[in-house]
C-alpha cells in the first residue's frame, strides 16, 4: 500500500505533467472540470507521439530490423495493457478505434450466441456503448433482451439483476463505474454471484473506472473488459481484454487473410502506431507514479507498480470526493439538485464524478453561465447514460467530474462559481 503522506505530497506536484491543465490548446486558462469526457493528456504521451511513434515502420515482421522493430513495440504495447489490468498474457490485448467499436466488434463476435430462446441483461446504469451493440447484434439474431433496473437512490438493484437471469442467460454487461453519476459497483462479488447462477459471459466497461482506481481481471472474473487510453491521459485508443477461455466461442470481423487467432483476429487492418505510442507514454507515466508512491519496494512487476499508481490516485482522490460533499452541504439552497452519492461515510462506492442541476436553468445554460463566470469547463447532457436521465425523467444533467491532477484549489473555483451563478 503507498504510503499516505507520500501520496499527499507527489500527486499535486504531477500536475506539471499535464499542459492543458493551465491553458487550453489557444493559450487560454480556464479550469478543465469535465475528464469523464476524456482526461487531460501527459506530457510523456505527447513526446512518445511525436518521438517514438513517428519513427516507426507501418508494417511490422521478422526478417528487417524496421519491421521487427515495429513488431516488438506492439508486443510491448500489449504487455503494458497487459500489466494494467492484471491479465495473464499480451496476447489477451486487443486495440480498437473505440471502446465503443471494441464493443461493436465483440457483440458481432459473439452473435452465434444469440439464439431465439436467450436472453441478454444489459444495465439502467451503463454508458450506451455497453447497451447497444447487445441490443442491436442480440436482438436482430432473435435473442431476448433483459434490463436491469435501478433502485431508487439511483444504485443498480442487484437482487433485480440476479433475479432475471436464468440457464438461458448467455450474457451479462456491466459497468464498472458510471458515467453520469460516478456510483462504483462491486464488479468481483457481483461477477461471482452471476456465474453461480448461470453460464452467461459477463462484460464489463470499465472506461470510466480504470482512471480511478487498479482494475484486475482476474480478481473480477470477467470474461471481457473494455476501457478507453484517452480516459486514462493518452491518446484516443479502445483497448478489449479477451479470456483465453472465451476462444472457441467468438467469431470476429476478419479478413480472409489476417490471422485467425487473438489478439490478431479482433483487429481490422493495420495498427495505429502513433496512437499505440501516446498510450505507452501514458502508461509509462503511471508505472513512474506507481515507483513513486512506494519508494521502499526496490523492484516490483509491472502489475504491481500499476496497481500501487492506481491505489494512490483513489486514496488521493477520495480526500478529493470528501472534500466537494463538505462543500456542497454548505450550500444551503433549494435550487440545487444533486444526484448520486453524497453520503461521506460510502464515499469509496463513487469516483470524484458527480451530477447535479440548478433550478430554472437548464443544463446547456448552466454551462454556458460556468464558462462565462468562471472560465471553468463542466458537461451537459445524457452523457451516454441516458438511462439514468431518463429515469429521472430530464432532458439531461449538468457533470463535474474530477482526476488526480485536481485539487481542493479546483473544487473551491467551482464553488465559487457556483454561488456566483446561484446568487445571481
Amino acid at each position: 500500500m503507498p504510503d499516505p503522506d507520500i501520496i499527499f505530497g507527489l500527486i499535486p506536484r504531477l500536475r506539471g505533467r499535464f499542459p492543458g491543465f493551465v491553458a487550453d490548446c489557444r493559450g487560454e486558462k480556464r479550469l478543465y472540470l469535465n475528464s469523464g469526457a476524456g482526461s487531460l493528456t501527459v506530457d510523456s504521451c505527447l513526446r512518445a507521439l511525436n518521438n517514438e511513434g513517428a519513427g516507426l515502420n507501418p508494417m511490422p515482421g521478422q526478417l528487417i530490423p524496421p519491421e521487427n522493430q515495429t513488431l516488438q513495440f506492439q508486443q510491448q504495447v500489449r504487455q503494458l495493457v497487459a500489466d494494467f489490468l492484471g491479465a495473464g498474457s499480451h496476447e489477451e490485448i486487443s486495440f480498437h478505434f473505440s471502446t465503443t467499436a471494441a464493443l461493436f466488434n465483440l457483440a458481432f463476435a459473439l452473435r452465434s450466441l444469440f439464439k431465439p430462446g436467450k436472453n441478454l441483461l444489459v444495465t439502467d446504469l451503463d454508458h450506451f456503448a455497453n447497451i447497444s451493440p447487445w441490443e442491436t447484434v442480440g436482438s436482430s439474431q432473435g435473442a431476448e433482451i433483459r434490463r436491469v433496473r435501478l433502485t431508487g437512490d439511483l444504485s443498480l438493484d442487484v437482487p433485480d439483476l440476479l433475479k432475471k437471469l436464468d440457464h438461458n442467460t448467455v450474457l451479462v454487461a456491466l459497468t464498472g463505474a458510471s458515467n453520469v453519476l460516478g456510483t462504483i459497483l462491486p464488479l468481483a462479488s457481483l461477477v461471482s454471484d452471476i456465474k453461480q447462477k448461470s453460464p452467461a459471459l459477463v462484460v464489463v466497461d470499465a472506461v470510466h473506472l480504470a482512471p480511478h482506481a487498479p482494475v484486475d481481471v482476474r480478481e473480477i472474473g470477467c470474461d471481457f473488459l473494455a476501457f478507453s487510453g484517452y480516459k486514462i491521459f493518452g491518446p484516443m485508443i479502445g483497448l478489449l481484454y479477451s479470456r483465453p477461455e472465451t476462444r472457441d466461442r467468438i467469431s470476429p470481423y476478419r479478413v480472409e487473410t489476417n490471422k485467425e487467432y487473438p489478439p490478431f483476429c479482433w483487429e481490422q487492418g493495420m495498427l495505429p502506431n502513433l496512437q499505440l505510442a501516446g498510450l505507452k507514454g501514458a502508461l509509462e507515466y503511471l508505472l513512474e507514479l506507481g515507483r513513486a508512491a512506494s519508494p521502499g519496494d526496490s523492484s516490483p512487476s509491472a502489475r504491481k507498480t500499476f496497481r500501487l499508481a492506481l491505489e494512490a490516485i483513489k486514496r488521493y482522490e477520495l480526500s478529493l470526493t470528501l472534500y466537494f460533499l463538505e462543500r456542497l452541504k454548505k450550500i444551503d439552497s433549494p435550487r440545487l439538485k444533486f444526484y448520486g452519492i453524497d453520503n461521506p461515510g460510502r464515499a469509496t462506492a463513487r469516483t470524484p464524478t458527480f451530477a447535479l442541476e440548478i433550478a430554472g436553468l437548464n443544463p446547456s445554460e448552466l454551462k454556458k453561465l460556468f464558462w462565462e463566470r468562471g472560465r471553468v469547463v463542466i458537461a451537459d447532457g445524457n452523457h451516454y447514460s441516458a438511462v439514468v436521465v431518463r429515469h429521472l425523467q430530464k432532458s439531461g444533467l449538468n457533470r463535474v467530474s474530477l482526476a488526480h491532477y485536481d485539487g481542493p484549489d479546483s473544487i473551491d473555483l467551482f464553488f465559487d462559481c457556483l454561488d456566483s451563478i446561484i446568487s445571481h
